[in-house]
Order: C-alpha cells, then sequence, then structure tokens
C-alpha cells in the first residue's frame, strides 16, 4: 500500500475517533442537561424505579408503570405499588445492564447507558464498514450515522429500551455477512431479550439472510421461527400471567383501527389482518402525508439510497409494515424512539448497497449531493428541537415568543430540588411530571394529578403521604402549548379540591413549588401563597 494511502487511512481513523468521542460527550452532556434542567419527564422516571425496585429485590415492579396498566387508563382501578411492568413489556436486557449501573450512579445510570449503547452501535458499524468499504465512504456512513435525526432524536430523549436496537441489530448482520451461526444466536437472542417486539426486528433481518445470503439461508429461516416462537410465547402465554395490559390496552391503542372491537393478544390481531385486508391496507397508506415522509426522511443523511436498496427494505421490511399500521402521529415520527428499530437496516443495508456500486465514488457531483444530505438532515433534527432536549439555546417558538434561558431552567431546578428535600426519601409521593425522575427511586411514586391514591401489598386502599407540584413550571409554555396550559389548569383544580376537602394541608408554598402533606392544616399565609401561586394575570 502506498504511504499516501496509509496516511489517509489513518487520518480518517482519526476522524472516526475524535466524533465518535463527540456525539458520546455532547450526548451525554445532554443527558445529563436534561436531567438538571426539569426536561426529563415521565418514561424516565418509570425506568428509573422500575430499575431501583429490581436493585431491591422486586423485579420487574413500578408503580408509576401501574398508572398505564389497563387496570388504572381501562377500569379506572387506582394504581398498585407491586404491579409489574412486565405485563407490558418484557424488558429483561434493561434490567440486566441497567440495573448495576443505578445502583452506582442513580438516577445518572439510565442517560450514561443509553448513549454508550447508541455510541459503541457506532464503533460496530464503523468495523463493519471498513472491511467492505474504502475508508473514506465507511467514514461518510460513520459521520451520517451520528448526524442523522433517526440516531439523535432517539439519544436525547428520555430513557427507552428501544437504544439497544443499532448496537444489536448491527452485531447480527455482521455475523450474518460472516456465517457465524453462534453469534448470530447469541446476538439475536440477546435482541429478543429487549422487549417482546424485538422480534419483528429479528425476523426481518432472519428475511433478509435468507433471501440476500444464500450462505446463510438457513440461518436466516433459523432466527425467523425463533423470533416468531418468542413472540408467541412471550406475549400470548408469558405476559397475560402477569397482566392483560397488552391485549387490553397497548394493541388496542395502537391497532383498535384494525382491530373494531375484537378483543385479544396478538394471535387475534393477526388473525383479524389476515381476514380483513381492505384495514389494513388503508392504514398502511393513511395518513398519505405522513407516510411519505416518514418513508423519506430517514433516507436523507444516505442519500436517499435506502429507498433503492433492497438490502435496507428487506431488513426493515416487517417493523416497517408494522409502524404503518400504528394509528398515531408519534409512530410516524422520524426522530421518536420507535425509529430505532430501523436504524440497523437503514445503514447497514445502505453499506452493502455501496459495497455493490463502489464506482459511484467516482463521480463527485455525488458525494458533494451526499454531503449537502447529511448537513439538511442534520439542520432539519437541531431546528425540529426533538423532545426540546436543545431549549436551551433554540426558542420553543417566535411568535409567540417562547423561550426559558438556561439560567432560568436552572434556577426553577434548584427551586425544585430545594422543595424536594422537605419530603423524607422513603415517603409515599404523588408528583407533577418534571419533577417525577428526581423522586422515582422509592417504594411509591405516582403522578399528579392524575393519582394520588395507590392499592398496597396487602389489597388496601390508600392515599399518598405528600403531594408536590410545580404550577410555576408551565406559565411560560402556556401562551404556545396546548398540552401544558391543560395541565396547568388540570393541577389548578384539583390542588384546590384537594386543599379544600381538609385531607391534605399546604405544607410549603414558595417560588412556585406547592407541597401538601396529609393530614396536616394549612396556615392563613400557605391559603394566600396557594391563590397567588394558582392565580396567572
Amino acid at each position: 500500500m502506498k504511504k499516501s494511502n496509509i496516511t489517509k487511512d489513518l487520518s480518517y481513523k482519526k476522524k472516526f475517533i475524535w466524533i465518535t468521542i463527540g456525539f458520546f460527550c455532547l450526548g451525554l452532556m445532554i443527558q445529563l442537561w436534561r436531567q438538571e434542567s426539569l426536561s426529563s419527564t415521565y418514561d424516565q422516571a418509570l425506568f428509573l424505579q422500575e430499575l431501583w425496585a429490581t436493585s431491591k429485590g422486586r423485579i420487574f415492579e413500578s408503580s408509576l408503570s401501574s398508572e398505564l396498566s389497563a387496570a388504572v387508563k381501562i377500569y379506572g382501578e387506582f394504581p398498585r405499588i407491586d404491579y409489574l411492568h412486565i405485563g407490558q413489556h418484557a424488558n429483561f436486557l434493561t434490567l440486566i445492564a441497567g440495573t448495576p449501573l443505578v445502583i452506582i450512579f442513580g438516577r445518572f445510570g439510565l442517560p450514561i447507558l443509553q448513549i454508550s449503547v447508541i455510541t459503541i452501535a457506532g464503533i460496530v458499524l464503523w468495523r463493519m464498514s471498513i472491511e467492505r468499504l474504502p475508508k473514506s465512504t465507511a467514514f461518510k456512513i460513520i459521520v451520517a450515522y451520528y448526524l442523522s435525526g433517526t440516531v439523535i432524536g432517539p439519544a436525547v430523549e428520555n430513557f427507552h429500551d428501544f437504544c439497544w436496537f443499532p448496537l444489536l441489530g448491527f452485531l447480527i448482520i455482521n455475523n450474518f455477512l460472516k456465517h457465524s451461526w453462534k453469534k448470530v444466536f447469541l446476538f439475536s437472542f440477546l435482541l429478543l431479550l429487549v422487549r417482546e417486539d424485538a422480534g419483528l426486528c429479528v425476523f426481518s433481518l432472519g428475511l433478509w439472510a435468507s433471501i440476500r445470503q444464500p450462505q446463510s439461508k438457513m440461518l436466516g429461516i433459523y432466527i425467523m421461527t425463533l423470533s416468531f416462537i418468542y413472540m408467541t410465547l412471550i406475549t400470548g402465554f408469558i405476559q397475560p400471567l402477569f397482566d392483560a395490559s397488552l391485549a387490553d390496552r397497548v394493541l388496542e391503542e395502537k391497532f383498535s383501527h384494525i382491530l373494531q372491537g375484537s378483543k385479544g393478544g396478538t394471535l387475534n390481531l393477526l388473525w383479524t389482518m389476515l381476514n380483513h385486508p381492505g384495514r389494513v391496507i388503508h392504514a398502511l397508506v393513511s395518513p398519505p402525508g405522513g407516510t411519505l415522509t416518514f418513508l423519506i426522511t430517514p433516507s436523507i443523511p444516505l442519500a436517499l439510497i435506502p429507498l433503492i436498496s433492497i438490502d435496507v427494505g428487506l431488513m426493515i421490511a416487517i417493523p416497517l409494515f408494522v409502524t404503518l399500521l400504528y394509528q398515531g402521529m408519534s409512530a410516524l415520527s422520524v426522530t421518536y424512539r420507535y425509529i430505532m428499530v430501523f436504524v440497523p437496516g437503514l445503514f447497514a443495508g445502505t453499506m452493502l448497497w455501496w459495497e455493490s456500486n463502489i464506482q459511484l465514488l467516482n463521480k463527485k457531483w455525488f458525494l458533494h449531493f451526499w454531503t449537502g444530505c447529511i448537513t439538511l438532515g442534520f439542520i432539519i433534527t437541531i431546528v425540529s428541537n426533538p423532545y426540546r432536549s436543545f431549549s436551551a439555546l433554540i426558542p420553543d417558538s417566535f411568535s409567540p415568543w417562547v423561550h426559558v434561558p438556561p439560567n432560568e431552567m436552572l434556577k426553577r431546578a434548584v427551586i425544585a430540588k430545594r422543595a424536594i428535600n422537605i419530603i423524607p426519601k422513603n415517603a409515599s409521593i404523588s408528583a407533577d411530571t418534571p419533577l417525577l425522575p428526581l423522586l422515582a427511586q422509592r417504594e411509591v411514586a405516582l403522578r399528579f394529578p392524575e393519582n394520588y391514591n395507590f392499592i398496597d401489598r396487602k389489597g388496601r386502599t390508600k392515599s399518598v403521604d405528600w403531594i408536590i407540584t410545580f404550577p410555576d413550571y408551565y406559565k411560560p409554555f402556556m401562551p404556545l402549548f396546548k398540552m401544558e396550559t391543560s395541565r396547568w389548569k388540570s393541577l389548578k383544580s384539583n390542588l384546590k379540591t384537594i386543599v379544600n376537602s381538609k385531607e391534605y394541608g399546604i405544607k410549603y408554598c414558595s417560588e412556585g413549588v406547592i407541597i401538601l402533606q396529609k393530614q396536616i392544616t394549612s396556615s392563613p399565609a400557605s391559603l394566600t401563597c396557594l391563590k397567588e401561586t394558582l392565580d396567572v394575570q
């Protein structure tokens, strides 16, 4: 190899190392900022409580998860403190890997896990790419990965178990290409342990291998069979042992337009789809604009190559089919956590396309086009401000002007933490959504105002000892966001009702934070403070 080529290879390796370190550091900084500025919300608290309880020997337990169960959301029961999250999602791998980090780092353990796993996935993609492509092309794929909205968006949001998909998906594909059946089975099994619907991704990768990799045809069929059996076993038999939420709530929320009143689990959904193909076809193309945007936007950082790649199409076929069937626009968001299911197929499939079309590298116009696509995709991602993670720098709105400066974000966090210190660490609480991640490491944590009553381990109904809210948190957003306005009104109504009932008294009222304690009497000064806090001029 010529000396100039060796120098270029080393240069690309150094660039790769720097962009990888940069992604990890910036991603972790944003996640820690979300934690410290009260930008993390409900799901962050739910996973934190689940892993904290697991560290105490109460595996899968979460009162916050109970609030999302069918028993609470559909049938109007109170949350249970001994509810097991496995009834909704079988996230074994997250518990195994995340619990030690929560023990060591507390509430910061989840951000560390999420950013680390997504960053390591980029390293695996790099190693795959340099084995098959010139380092310049491999580096371009890596830049597209780390600057893509399909990676940045899910990386900076609340913790989610979809963060495992890129890493394990790349490892499965890499070992399919190397015909290493033991590692394919190992990483496929680990991906299945992420959550029950990971089987859709595994099935699709097996489908790709059985069609596009002749030497791995039977291995692909075995993997498809494994994923189907696992999904059927988990969703049809194991999860219903713990809770009926998968059939009564999760499937109903996502596929009610197809089920149309039909009840049952995964197998019933499949049977309904086979018997009503018209419903399926209508769901696949609706809404037309959202569907088209969803198909095109993730391909932009990869110069639209996924739109013409057979490998990409097969790798994402099954998850894409199911996603297009979902109802609700969040499923079609290109920066939402669900998009991570497609990341292995999008990037590894594009890598394989380049391996067969390497002559296009000689076209300078195409390389400039690809660079422009990466830049455009990155700009769109940042400007869209996924999960308002960049709100410290980017206003939420220019007209009307809605922007909370960084110093104000930190100030409200200090105010909240000062108030939280009043509450005993093991006390049962119901807290306002932005405060929950700071309070989730306890046996009883609920979201206010949705719930402040719960069912204890003996089946008795109780009310929490403490209620804490932060009405002033929402006031800057009320000119723009209907959700924040609605939540503030709900807080106002429920606080007044509870205080008037005399069941709780005002323990603390200062700087927009209100704490209620059970069975105490409110002072006249605290009642005046409550009235002033809940009034909007």
